[in-house]
């Protein structure tokens, strides 16, 4: 652990970097905030379960619909600029929640309305930011770079909810949403005295062509391909492992108290251990031998998590531990290795591509889960979720991920 501390020492003595990452985890605490307090608000409004799980969906399409051109047009422009202007439209739409129930005039169309609008403005400020990442700490240190910020992203999603509810309860879900447009304003503010070094921008004479350009790259760089393909194996084995927790707890641990919290916690310090190893396993394995190993420990502990019976809680808490992490080892791998195999100039085209299909495979994945769990129970749906993983896994040996070991990268910028 020593090494990585140091690691995040280095990169949080880089102003830019430090910059950067203060406005993204002060705008991720608020946004896990508002994940608690959205779902609060329009189940106390609605008393309805399909309006409140549609607050999750509505979240998540927009980065379905604004993914490629996003991508796109953040390699066409400042990158700077783009995130600051979408931190601020999210912080201006927010704001109109608590506002309007102050006044009288909160709905929850226009509850649902300002998720979908947010989450849009969201698209564009990650196609930025996932370009802008490279430029700030250099190549070189992409990984810890990474690392930390899924370290750090594990630990706010821990503590912001558990908040995010005391506040709701004692104040209003409105005035908690109200915090998380704060939190947007606060990282629009950081964010406009970042300094960017200089890059290419892309050249191209429309989005059009530029989003045709990162597709062609997305296939014609078989490394990025297979891991993109294979990323989508295991958001889909994700998204239904953990939208089945609950159910996996009832009907196969007979766990339906506080226990089930312990749940949660095990594949919170799964991530955050996946985050803060993964550095040591790629020094030993490489790039391509360490994303097959944590893909085949993720399959093993699906199939371990459905065999876990009754009086099997300190089992099953250790196995959602190896679970999570291996799958946010496998996760960040996938990007650092991304985002090293592209050119600055197709930076958000990629990765926004990336993270739509892995997005694309999580809700697609849970829904599949749970209609599985209904026709042929919880337990069989656990052993076909292996299956996505076992065809990630597949791919990955199939291509030249096997013989990924090292990326050449340039030093990091030197930052005033």
């Amino acid at each position: 652990m020593t090494r990585t501390r140091r690691a995040g020492r280095e990169l949080l003595a880089l102003p830019g970097f430090r910059r950067w990452y203060a406005a993204r985890m002060t705008s991720l605490a608020g946004t896990a905030a508002s994940g608690v307090a959205v779902p609060m608000l329009v189940w106390e409004r609605t008393g309805s379960a399909t309006a409140t799980a549609a607050v999750s969906g509505l979240a998540v399409a927009p980065y379905l619909v604004f993914g490629l051109p996003a991508g796109a047009h953040a390699d066409r422009v400042d990158r700077r600029r783009l995130m600051v202007g979408a931190e601020a439209l999210a912080a201006a739409l927010l704001a109109t929640v608590p506002v309007a129930f102050l006044l009288g005039a909160g709905s929850t169309a226009h509850v649902l309305a300002v998720v979908a609008a947010a989450g849009s403005a969201f698209v564009w400020f990650d196609a930025a930011a996932f370009g802008a990442l490279p430029q700030i700490v250099g190549k070189a240190r992409l990984q810890q770079a990474n690392s930390l910020i899924f370290a750090t992203s594990t630990v706010v999603g821990i503590a912001a909810p558990a908040l995010a509810a005391v506040l709701a309860a004692l104040t209003s879900p409105a005035a908690v949403i109200g915090i998380d447009a704060l939190t947007f304003a606060v990282s629009a503010f950081l964010l406009r005295r970042l300094a960017l070094p200089g890059r290419a921008a892309s050249r191209s004479a429309s989005v059009r062509a530029d989003i045709a350009e990162g597709l062609r790259f997305i296939w014609s760089e078989h490394r990025i391909r297979a891991l993109t393909f294979a990323g989508f194996g295991i958001a889909c084995s994700g998204g239904g492992a953990l939208g089945l927790i609950v159910v996996h707890a009832d009907e196969l641990l007979d766990v339906d108290d506080w226990r089930l919290g312990l749940l949660y916690s095990a594949t919170a310090a799964g991530s955050l251990l996946g985050a803060l190893l993964l550095r040591r396993l790629t020094s030993r394995l490489g790039y391509g031998r360490t994303s097959i190993a944590v893909y085949a420990l993720e399959l093993a502990m699906i199939l371990a998590l459905a065999t876990a019976g009754p009086g099997g809680l300190g089992l099953a808490l250790l196995l959602w531990v190896a679970w999570d992490f291996a799958h946010t080892a496998a996760v960040v791998n996938g990007i650092t290795v991304r985002q090293l195999l592209t050119p600055d100039d197709l930076q958000g085209r990629v990765n926004t591509t990336g993270r739509m299909i892995a997005w694309g495979g999580a809700p697609f994945g849970a829904l599949a889960a749970g209609v599985l769990a209904d026709r042929v129970g919880v337990q069989s749906a656990y052993l076909l979720l292996a299956l996505p993983v076992a065809a990630g896994t597949a791919v990955l040996l199939a291509s030249p991920v096997t013989r990924l070991r090292t990326i050449a990268t340039e030093a990091a910028p030197s930052q005033s």
